[in-house]
């Protein structure tokens, strides 16, 4: 028998090796000794391995490699669903960490330009709702490219009516990303960061002090009076 790897892109790769070389004995052995590690690298059930052993080893290539169609579906969906979430919780994040000052909201730089936010490849355009004013659209893209340009520590980034502007050493050093019109064929890939301005803390007022209860004060009235 062949031998095989831990890992378990070699392993399907010795599938597909002992499933084309038409050895009844090795397939036999490889899905004996490594049943539970196939079904994991396969991302399919115990069973569907198992049928392999009851298909015609002319046809088995062919199932395998439908197998692994599916595998290689399913794990860009899965790739595809974190990397969603992980930009939305990179948009959450640099919604608390924003700064309002006049008519400009601060926001972390390292965030706007880091591979959290912009880890949704399908989302073209990043949209920033700051309220009071109308969205800022940025293409992923121009952000992707500002981010491997802009290494400053003291890059610092605010967004404005006209887009996002991204300054360093002082200011002395400057980029506008002006915003952008979405096309009409991308309007649902669009990642969507909310900025809601920080409502005034109302302080509450001190209740004033109880009036004393009548019950404390009745029986000194009634021992003056009783001496009438």
């Amino acid at each position: 028998m062949r031998r095989t790897q831990s890992s378990p892109r070699d392993l399907v790769a010795t599938l597909i090796a002992v499933t084309e070389c038409d050895d009844d004995q090795e397939f036999e052995q490889l899905l004996v000794a490594h049943s539970v590690q196939l079904v994991e690298a396969l991302r399919t059930t115990v069973s569907r391995v198992e049928a392999l052993r009851r298909i015609a080893p002319v046809a088995r290539p062919a199932r395998v490699r439908e197998l692994l169609r599916a595998a290689k579906a399913q794990h860009h969906a899965a790739h595809a669903a974190a990397m969603q979430n992980l930009a939305l919780a990179s948009a959450s994040m640099l919604a608390k960490l924003a700064r309002w000052e006049g008519d400009r909201v601060l926001l972390d730089a390292r965030i706007v330009l880091g591979r959290s936010l912009l880890a949704d490849r399908d989302r073209r355009y990043v949209r920033f709702d700051a309220e009071g004013y109308g969205a800022v659209v940025v293409r992923r893209d121009k952000l992707a490219d500002a981010g491997k340009s802009l290494k400053f520590a003291d890059l610092d980034c605010a967004l404005e009516r006209r887009g996002l502007r991204f300054t360093w050493r002082g200011g002395v050093g400057q980029l506008l990303l002006t915003s952008q019109v979405i096309e009409s064929r991308h309007r649902d890939s669009v990642l969507p960061v909310v900025l809601e301005r920080p409502r005034p803390v109302v302080q509450a007022r001190a209740a004033p002090p109880a009036r004393e209860r009548i019950s404390s004060w009745l029986p000194d009235v009634f021992g003056e009076l009783s001496v009438f």
